[in-house]
């Protein structure tokens, strides 16, 4: 069976690989499973604090489609609270992208919820609203933090993020802002400088066309499959006709023609056999008539 999600990342490449993903977490979700770009999301843990799951996997929104995203299943479900933190174990020095996956199904307009983003007590984001200017209810918001490691520390724009690396742990943070509370779907930690958020921007501002490409190469595969299983029959080309009209001689439709053909065939000798016979008799009869 042809999987859908995976046609959709044939116009469009990320940059991500399964070498760069150190690590990708389902907040609220309590299976793993693998993105369409192949990597691993596990299973919500890690997590600490005032906080609980919720689970949108039947909501209106979530069912109608997450828009900006091929892998909408890790938004189905998030973690959300008061104060909360995720401790990421990472084991090397080196530069990582903190990529969080947010997406709003609960509010309609910007503002409605607001909250904070820490590593470790330094706050990285402030009073972030997951609706904007480009993302509205439904659609799938990530925002691309770039810290470095090195001698036990973590850093986040050439400054230290004091207690943000910890016993091998990284820590990020979620704080009340100015509305509501925070929450969280899904965090992915890559490896390097390098985690695709042009190529996010690019899908945000050409989703509508890439997604009516899509339906086309959704389309065109079906149709493949379908003819593989020999399900239809393929449209008839110029040097296929002849491969084509036996074809069609097999199906049931030529058989009855054929056999339609045949009856009528031996009908037309038959009565044409009768005829001469009845000649032959009416010419025997006439000699007769003629002796006498």
């Amino acid at each position: 069976m042809i999987n859908i999600l995976f046609i959709s990342l044939i116009s469009f490449v990320n940059t991500l690989s399964l070498k760069q993903v150190l690590l990708a977490i389902d907040c609220g979700g309590q299976e793993s499973f693998n993105s369409n770009e192949g990597y691993l999301y596990q299973d919500d843990q890690y997590f600490s604090g005032d906080s609980r799951v919720s689970d949108y996997t039947y909501n209106d929104v979530a069912l109608a489609g997450i828009s900006y995203t091929f892998n909408p299943r890790v938004y189905f479900t998030e973690r959300h609270g008061n104060s909360f933190d995720y401790s990421i174990p990472i084991n090397k020095n080196g530069q990582y992208t903190i990529i969080l996956q947010f997406v709003e199904l609960y509010f309609e307009n910007e503002g409605e919820r607001q909250f904070d983003v820490f590593v470790g007590t330094k706050k990285i984001l402030n009073n972030l609203s997951i609706i904007d200017s480009k993302h509205q209810k439904g659609s799938a918001k990530e925002v691309f933090i770039y810290i470095e490691i090195k001698d036990d520390k973590v850093f986040y724009d050439n400054e230290e993020c004091n207690k943000g690396f910890m016993n091998g742990k990284l820590k990020i943070g979620f704080r009340k802002g100015a509305a509501d509370l925070p929450k969280i779907d899904g965090i992915v930690i890559v490896k390097g400088h390098n985690a695709g958020e042009e190529e996010k921007n690019y899908l945000i501002d050409n989703w509508e066309v890439m997604q009516e490409e899509n339906r086309k190469k959704e389309a065109e595969l079906k149709r493949a499959e379908l003819e593989a299983q020999n399900m239809i029959v393929p449209d008839l080309v110029e040097e296929d006709q002849g491969e084509g009209f036996f074809s069609f001689l097999l199906s049931p439709i030529g058989i009855g023609i054929i056999t339609f053909g045949l009856a009528v065939f031996a009908f037309l000798i038959f009565t044409g056999e009768k005829e001469e016979e009845n000649n032959k008799k009416k010419n025997k009869k006439d000699k007769k008539d003629k002796k006498k």
